[in-house]
């Protein structure tokens, strides 16, 4: 058997670019896309999974031996659908998107869609085919559905698995403030409002009063003040976090979004704690702007993937980087204006700015490191390590300085602890959440 070497497509034979490749005297991408094309890539891929076709195959390998119409593609018989999946899921996706023009939340889908007899194999050229018509559709549709593939984000990301962290803290989140919302009249004698009340008596909420219950830098996620608060919060949740948890591929990543999600959560916190500590914290804004941040992340860990990717989708043109990079900067000035108004015109407001600014911090640091890097590369690895201690280095500052601040300064720096709050304090008969 012939020995085939890996290529780029651009390295495509001669006789491809100038023979195959030209229709009518031009080129396009459909004229790229033959099969013989196609054939060139995938074949150094799937050469040791293939069972060339003889008389004792099965009825699919039988059927290409009889003209007309036999030609290479068919003697290259058949393979296992489970044995290709596996093997194209241990290759990397600068492998997969720009050598073989399919991305990872792909496979599946382009596999499944091929027929297959009833021991699982499946002919060569039918999935070359399915390859075909996959990439014809997606790189060759029109300016309409490129632009709902832009905000859908329908091919670079993938609802299977589901998004699960997103969905589960999301609903979590919600009941928790139904729950809340509906025991306000009966326990504290008021009603759920747009921008209040501020549930200071809640066991969840993070009350500098109460820093040793560790849960409470965590915890403070569940409590929103009024409906505004939960509503804007929400919103911006889903709809930052749902797209980049369908951007990880696999049950992986929903894992490595909630560690992103979580270190954002403990970051304002902790960041909160120490500039402003008599403040208390409520709400997931430390959370959202982890993950707005953490889009920034990937943009940069993946940057030259997405400029020289080979398949050429529409996720990957370079507007929906400029649509990414637009909205977090318009949200950085939001934020910056807002602060810099709130402490010129309203210094009553409790807004935790420093909340937000830890948080985004937290999801690029975090972000470097924990979501997928398509192509690592021996300088992103020195910037992961360094990504990883700087932010190791900060969150054991915050936890020390927590533990140690009073006794630096002559006077408190955090308020009196109050261990008689819910025992014959103010909370004494708060019983919600």
């Amino acid at each position: 058997m012939d020995q085939y070497q890996l290529v780029h497509s651009n390295d495509y034979p001669t006789a491809f670019r100038n023979g195959a490749g030209v229709a009518n005297g031009k080129s396009g991408k459909k004229d790229k896309l033959t099969l013989e094309n196609l054939d060139y890539d995938w074949h150094p891929f799937t050469t040791h999974l293939l069972r060339g076709c003889d008389e004792t195959e099965n009825r699919m390998c039988r059927s290409t031996l009889q003209p007309p119409g036999h030609d290479d593609l068919d003697a290259r018989g058949t393979f296992d659908r489970n044995e290709v999946k596996k093997e194209l899921k241990r290759l990397s996706g600068d492998e997969l998107e720009n050598r073989l023009g399919i991305t990872f939340n792909k496979i599946d889908d382009v596999l499944n869609r091929v027929r297959a007899e009833k021991d699982g194999k499946i002919s060569y050229k039918d999935f070359l085919k399915e390859v075909q018509r996959y990439r014809l559709s997606s790189e060759q549709e029109s300016r309409v559905k490129q632009i709902v593939r832009i905000f859908a984000f329908t091919e670079e990301f993938s609802c299977t698995p589901p998004t699960l962290f997103m969905i589960f803290i999301t609903v979590l989140e919600l009941a928790l403030f139904v729950y809340t919302s509906l025991n306000l009249p009966q326990d504290y004698g008021v009603t759920i409002g747009l921008s209040s009340p501020v549930p200071y008596c809640s066991r969840l909420i993070y009350n500098p009063a109460r820093r040793w219950e560790a849960w409470r830098f965590i915890s403070y996620m569940f409590v929103h003040i009024g409906i505004q608060h939960f509503v804007f919060n929400m919103i911006m949740q889903i709809f930052v976090g749902i797209p980049l948890e369908m951007s990880q591929p696999g049950w992986v990543g929903s894992l490595r979004v909630m560690v992103v999600y979580l270190a954002g959560v403990a970051s304002a916190s902790l960041g909160t704690s120490i500039t402003d500590p008599d403040n208390y914290i409520a709400g997931a804004s430390g959370g959202v702007y982890s993950l707005i941040s953490a889009h920034l992340a990937t943009l940069m860990i993946n940057w030259q993937e997405d400029s020289a990717i080979k398949i050429q989708k529409v996720i990957h043109k370079p507007i929906t980087r400029i649509i990414r990079l637009v909205f977090i900067s318009l949200l950085t000035v939001h934020d910056v204006g807002f602060a810099i108004y709130v402490r010129l015109y309203d210094p009553e407001n409790r807004t935790g700015f420093t909340g937000h600014l830890c948080g985004a911090i937290a999801g690029i640091l975090v972000g470097l490191v924990f979501l997928e890097n398509r192509r690592v590369r021996d300088w992103e690895c020195c910037v992961q390590v360094l990504s990883i201690l700087f932010f190791l280095g900060l969150m054991t500052f915050a936890i020390v300085w927590n533990f140690f601040a009073d006794q630096w300064y002559n006077e408190e720096y955090f308020p009196r602890p109050d261990h008689d709050l819910y025992e014959y304090g103010d909370c004494k008969n708060y019983g919600y959440i």
